[in-house]
C-alpha cells in the first residue's frame, strides 16, 4: 500500500515524509448515508402546508353594525376577564393579552379620531379667516443706498486729528493692557511676511487666514491691510513671541519660525540643554540650526551646548560612559579603538566597550563569546600565544622556536622565552600529533554526529509516515463513527421533532377546545349580563314610569283638594264680609228708624210716613245686597280661574316632566343598544385577536427552536364544568 501510495504522490506537490493528499484516501469509504436535513426540511413544509382550522369566530360570531357607534369609547365587557376553572398559564396569558392588545387598537382609533376631528376644524377654521380677504402681496422697497457694514465702518473709520491713526470704534474703550495685546493678536495673524510665510502648520494657517481677508477687502474695492492701520514707526518694531514685548529688529534673534528677544532666546537654549526630553532646542516643533544658536548665546552656554550636542546627539544604546567611579565621563567616539575594544575618558579612564566595565589591562574580556569560541578552537588544535602580545601563534614546520610579529622569541612547547627551557623537538612532535589526535577525534566525532543525526531523521521520517498513516486510517475510522453518530442523532432528531409538532398540535388543539369553550362561556355571560341590563333598564324604566304617575297621580288630588279649600276658603272671606255687611245695615236701618220714628211721632200719618220711608230704603238695601251677590259670584269665577291657570301650569310641569322620562328613557334605549353593540364588537375584537395569538404562538413555538427537543409542558388545561 505505501508503494501505491508513493507512486500516487510523484508528480504532486511535495508533502511531509509520511502524510497523504486528500486524493489518496478518496476511494476508502464511501458516503452511505443520504442528507438528514432533508427529513426536518419536510417535517417543516408539512407542517406550514397544513389544512388550516377553521376558527370558533367564523360560525358563532354574527356581524357587528358599529357605524355610527364608537365602540372604543366603551370599557371592555367584564366577563372577558373572567377565566374559570383554567389553569393553563399560555391560555391566561393570550386572554390578559388579548385584552391590552385591543385596548391598544381602540386607543390607537380614538386618538386617530381625535386628529381628524382637530384636522378638520383647523381647516374649517382656515376657510373662515381665509374666506373674503385678499391675497398677501409683499411691497419690496428698493434701496437707494447701501447699508454700510458696522464692523467694517467701525474698523475702516479713523481720526484725521492724530499723527498716528487710531481706530474709531462704536464699542466702549478697552484697557490699554488688553488693546495691546489685540493688537499684537491682530499683527500676528495679518501682518506677516507675505514673502517668506510660515513654516510652522499654525503659520500657515495665519497666512491662509491673511490671504483669504485681502483677497476680500480688495473684492469690495478696499486696500488690502488697512484692516489695522499703523504709522510708519510702528512698523518698524518687531514682536518677541515668547513676551509678545516690541523690540527693534537689531535687538531680536530670527528663527524659522517667529522672532525672539535675547533673554528669551537664551532662555529657550537654557531650558533645552537643561531636559533632554526637549532637546533639540525648536520653535513651533521646528528644530533651531545650531550655526544661529552658537551666535547669540553667551561662550559658558555655548560649551555646554556644544557637549551636549556631541553627547546627546549619539543614539542612547551606543554611548558610552566612563566606569571610574566619580567620573562617568562621556567617552568620545575617537578616543574608543575597536581593536582593543577600549575608550578613554578625557581624564584618561579606560572602560571595556563589551562589559562598560574598567578595562582588563591587555587581558581579554571574559564576557566576550567570540574570544571563548577563540579559545577552544585554539585548544583543539595545540596552538600558543605569546606572552608579550598575547597574539595566537600556529606552528606548521621547523622547530619549537616560534618568533611573533611583535618580534617576541618563545618556546612553541612551553611558550617561555627563547632559550630559557630545556623543551625538545620530540615534545613539540607530541604536542603536534596530540593536536592532529583531537582534531581527527573532532572530526570523527562530528561525522558521527551527523550520521547519528541523520539516521534519527530516517527513523523519524518512516515513524512519521506509520505515525500519519494510522492517524489517516484512524481519522477516517472516526470520521466514518461520528458520520454514523450524526447520522444517528439526527435520525433520533427527525423522530424527536416528529413527535414534538404532534405533541404541540395536541397541545393547541386541546388549548384551542378550552378557547373554544371559554369563548362560548364569554358569549354567554355577556349575553345575560345584556339581557340583565335590559331587564334591568326596563324595570328602572317602569318603576320611575308608575312612581311618576303614582306622585302626579298626587299631585293632582292634592291640587284638586288645594283648590276647594282655597275656593272655600275664598268663600267663607266673603260670606263673613256678607255678615259684616248685612249687620251694619241691619244697623243703619235700626237707627234710620229710630229717626223716623222721633220724628213723625207726633205727626199725622207718621206711622205711614215711617213705613214709606222704611220701604224706599229696604228697596236701596236689597238692590245693594243684590249687587254684591253679583260682584262674589264674579270674585268666586275669578279666583276659580285663577286656580285654574295655576292647575293648568302644574298640569304643564308634570307633563314636561313625563316627557323629559320618556326622552331619558328612550336615549337608555338607545344607549343600551349602542352599549350591546360595543361590546358585541369588544367580544369580537378580543376573540379575533385571542385566535391570532394562539396562530402567532403556536409557529413561534414550532419553528421557533426546530431542533431542540420538546418537554412537554407541566401545566395541564382543564376546564370544569
Amino acid at each position: 500500500m505505501a508503494d501505491v501510495m508513493s507512486a500516487k504522490a510523484k508528480g504532486k506537490q511535495k508533502l511531509m515524509p509520511g502524510s497523504f493528499g486528500p486524493e489518496d484516501y478518496i476511494d476508502f469509504y464511501d458516503n452511505p448515508f443520504d442528507n438528514p436535513f432533508d427529513n426536518l426540511e419536510s417535517i417543516q413544509d408539512a407542517f406550514r402546508a397544513r389544512e388550516s382550522r377553521v376558527p370558533w369566530s367564523a360560525n358563532n360570531l354574527s356581524d357587528v353594525d358599529v357605524t355610527n357607534v364608537d365602540w372604543y369609547e366603551y370599557t371592555p365587557p367584564k366577563a372577558l376577564s373572567k377565566v374559570p376553572n383554567i389553569t393553563s398559564q399560555v391560555l391566561l396569558d393570550i386572554v390578559l393579552s388579548s385584552i391590552e392588545n385591543v385596548k391598544t387598537q381602540a386607543a390607537d382609533q380614538k386618538r386617530q379620531k381625535l386628529d381628524d376631528e382637530q384636522s378638520k376644524l383647523a381647516e374649517d377654521n382656515a376657510k373662515k379667516l381665509n374666506k373674503g380677504k385678499e391675497p398677501y402681496l409683499p411691497i419690496i422697497i428698493p434701496q437707494d443706498k447701501p447699508v454700510p457694514d458696522v464692523q467694517t465702518s467701525r474698523l475702516s473709520m479713523t481720526s484725521q486729528s492724530d499723527s498716528i491713526s487710531t481706530v474709531i470704534s462704536p464699542y466702549p474703550a478697552v484697557p490699554a493692557k488688553t488693546e495691546k495685546r489685540r493688537m499684537f493678536a491682530l499683527r500676528k495673524l495679518f501682518q506677516r511676511s507675505r514673502q517668506r510665510g510660515e513654516s510652522s502648520a499654525t503659520g500657515s494657517a495665519r497666512e491662509t487666514i491673511r490671504k483669504i481677508y485681502e483677497s476680500r477687502q480688495s473684492s469690495e474695492g478696499s486696500a488690502p491691510g488697512h484692516f489695522l492701520l499703523k504709522s510708519e514707526s510702528a512698523e518698524e518694531l518687531v514682536e518677541c513671541v515668547s513676551c509678545l514685548d516690541d523690540f527693534s529688529p537689531k535687538e531680536v534673534i530670527k528663527v524659522p519660525c517667529h522672532s525672539y528677544c535675547r533673554d528669551c532666546f537664551v532662555r529657550l537654549i537654557s531650558t533645552a540643554v537643561q531636559n533632554e526630553q526637549q532637546w533639540p532646542p525648536k520653535c513651533c516643533l521646528n528644530p533651531i540650526p545650531a550655526s544661529i544658536i552658537v551666535r547669540f548665546i553667551p561662550s559658558e552656554l555655548k560649551a555646554t551646548f556644544q557637549d551636549r550636542s556631541s553627547e546627546w546627539d549619539i543614539p542612547i544604546g551606543e554611548r558610552i560612559y566612563c566606569s571610574h567611579q566619580g567620573c562617568n565621563l562621556l567617552v568620545k567616539p575617537k578616543n574608543i579603538s575597536a581593536r582593543k575594544r577600549e575608550g578613554t575618558c578625557d581624564n584618561r579612564h579606560t572602560t571595556c566597550t563589551i562589559c562598560r566595565d574598567p578595562g582588563h589591562k591587555g587581558k581579554e574580556c571574559e564576557r566576550d563569546p567570540d574570544m571563548e569560541l577563540t579559545n577552544m578552537l585554539a585548544e583543539e588544535e595545540g596552538w600558543k600565544r605569546c606572552f608579550n602580545c598575547n597574539a595566537l601563534v600556529e606552528h606548521r614546520e621547523a622547530c619549537q622556536h616560534m618568533t611573533c610579529r611583535c618580534g617576541t622569541q618563545f618556546c612553541y612547547v612551553c611558550g617561555l622565552r627563547w632559550r630559557t627551557c630545556s623543551c625538545t623537538a620530540q615534545q613539540l612532535d607530541d604536542i603536534k600529533t596530540a593536536a592532529e589526535t583531537k582534531r581527527e577525534q573532532r572530526l570523527l566525532k562530528e561525522q558521527n554526529e551527523v550520521e547519528e543525526f541523520r539516521q534519527i531523521l530516517l527513523q523519524i521520517e518512516e515513524f512519521e509516515r506509520e505515525e500519519a498513516l494510522k492517524a489517516e486510517l484512524l481519522r477516517q475510522e472516526q470520521e466514518r463513527l461520528e458520520e454514523e453518530r450524526r447520522q444517528r442523532e439526527l435520525e433520533e432528531r427527525v423522530r424527536q421533532e416528529s413527535i414534538r409538532r404532534r405533541d404541540i398540535e395536541l397541545k393547541y388543539q386541546e388549548l384551542r377546545a378550552i378557547l373554544d369553550q371559554l369563548h362560548e362561556l364569554q358569549q354567554v355571560l355577556v349575553e345575560v349580563d345584556q339581557d340583565e341590563m335590559a331587564n334591568d333598564l326596563a324595570t328602572e324604566t317602569a318603576t320611575a314610569k308608575e312612581e311618576l304617575a303614582k306622585q302626579q297621580e298626587t299631585e293632582r288630588s292634592e291640587l284638586n283638594s288645594l283648590i276647594m279649600i282655597k275656593m272655600a276658603d275664598k268663600e267663607y272671606e266673603l260670606n263673613k264680609e256678607f255678615q259684616i255687611r248685612a249687620a251694619e245695615e241691619n244697623d243703619i236701618e235700626e237707627a234710620y228708624h229710630e229717626k223716623l220714628q222721633a220724628y213723625w211721632k207726633e205727626k199725622d200719618n207718621g206711622e205711614a210716613e215711617i213705613e214709606k220711608s222704611m220701604l224706599a230704603i229696604r228697596k236701596r238695601m236689597d238692590l245693594s245686597q243684590h249687587m254684591w251677590q253679583k260682584w262674589k259670584k264674579e270674585t268666586m269665577q275669578l279666583h276659580e280661574a285663577s286656580l285654574k291657570e295655576d292647575q293648568s301650569l302644574r298640569e304643564e310641569i308634570m307633563y314636561s316632566k313625563k316627557h323629559r322620562l320618556d326622552a331619558t328613557c328612550e336615549e337608555n334605549g338607545k344607549d343600551l343598544v349602542n352599549w350591546k353593540k360595543a361590546e358585541k364588537k369588544w367580544l369580537e375584537m378580543v376573540i379575533l385577536e385571542r385566535e391570532r395569538l394562539m396562530n402567532e404562538w403556536e409557529v413561534k413555538e414550532v419553528e421557533g427552536d426546530a431542533d431542540s427537543l420538546f418537554s412537554p409542558d407541566s401545566d395541564s388545561a382543564v376546564v370544569v364544568a
